[in-house]
């Protein structure tokens, strides 16, 4: 007898199961189509009501402050005097820091809220335009300064921020008025130039009025010793011996005052404004594109999530009927 010879073909592993699978995931997301198309179509639409309509409108005005350094050239003829000090005097660095922290700071914060009256901007939710009230229970729950620093309320709409390669301070505000918004920042800068000119004290500046005081007694005391004659209380030893003294200790004065003065020249902080406030034609928030788009690609997978669990939901019950109708037989 002879045999029949059967040639077997090679199958690879797997051949032929990803475009069932495709085929199948295909087929299960095209019977849900409708489901998916409802489910994008609402998203979007809530997203666009939301962006178009709901979500306030808000303006960023933002400005670019430069450090200016102060020109140390016409001092260097006083710099030679360094030398022949008996007390040093330390010269500063940069002044970045200080207006870094002064814009920063609580003080200019809590005076921008109290000076133009910023808090029922802050807490517009319980604000009564008309009455001029707080919409609240209790006096003790109306806001305050405190409590408005307190929760930082005023960093989301005021802030600063600095590049450290180019030194450049850039302080921003975010307001439904983009005129109002623009107003602040230009009152900000106002609060920054009023600091430097009235408050802000340098050491170098200290150290200048320190020896000025000492300059004046020393002066008294050397006039006073010129004008002594000799008498049988005060001989002439002593008054020129005093003198000299009173001398020694006015010149050294003077020199120290020339030096503080450099010191202080140098530690001067000023800045200048590169880019002024703007008044926003564009808003800032809200992205409305960007909230639909975002709204559009989340309810789409979100979509084909549902139509896959709902599949194996249906898939499931089947199964379970399958098996009770085998256990009837």
């Amino acid at each position: 007898m002879e045999k029949e010879i059967v040639y077997l073909q090679p199958v690879c592993p797997g051949e032929g199961e990803d475009e069932i699978d495709l085929l199948d995931l295909w087929q299960v997301l095209w019977q849900g189509k409708w489901l998916i198309a409802l489910v994008v179509s609402v998203a979007i639409l809530a997203a666009g009501f939301l962006a178009f309509f709901y979500l306030p409108v808000t303006y960023k005005s933002e400005a670019v402050l430069l450090e200016t350094r102060q020109d140390n050239s016409a001092l260097g003829g006083l710099s030679g005097l360094i030398g022949s000090l008996p007390i040093p005097v330390t010269l500063s660095g940069s002044s970045q820091t200080s207006i870094l922290s002064f814009l920063e700071s609580r003080t200019l914060k809590e005076r921008l809220i109290t000076k133009y009256d910023l808090l029922p901007i802050l807490y517009k939710d319980i604000w009564d335009a008309n009455s001029k009230k707080w919409l609240v229970d209790e006096p003790d729950m109306e806001p305050t300064p405190i409590k408005a620093l307190q929760n930082e309320v005023l960093d989301d709409i005021y802030q600063v921020r600095t590049d450290k390669q180019t030194s450049l301070v850039t302080i921003s505000w975010i307001d439904e008025s983009p005129q109002f918004s623009k107003d602040m920042l230009a009152r900000v800068i106002a609060e920054l130039n009023f600091f430097l000119d009235n408050e802000y004290i340098s050491n170098a500046r200290k150290e200048r009025e320190f020896v000025e005081q000492r300059l004046a007694l020393a002066t008294k005391d050397l006039e006073y010793w010129e004008r002594q004659v000799p008498t049988e209380q005060i001989t002439l030893a002593r008054i020129t011996r005093e003198r000299l003294a009173a001398q020694t200790v006015y010149t050294e004065l003077r020199k120290q005052l020339e030096l503080a003065r450099i010191s202080e020249a140098r530690e001067n902080i000023s800045f200048k404004v590169l880019d002024a406030p703007f008044v926003p034609e564009f808003p800032f928030k809200p992205k409305k594109t960007l909230i639909v788009l975002l709204a559009a690609a989340g309810s789409f997978f979100f979509a084909v999530f549902l139509v896959f669990f709902l599949r194996f939901i249906k898939n499931l019950k089947a199964r379970e009927r399958e098996k009770t109708v085998d256990r009837g037989r």
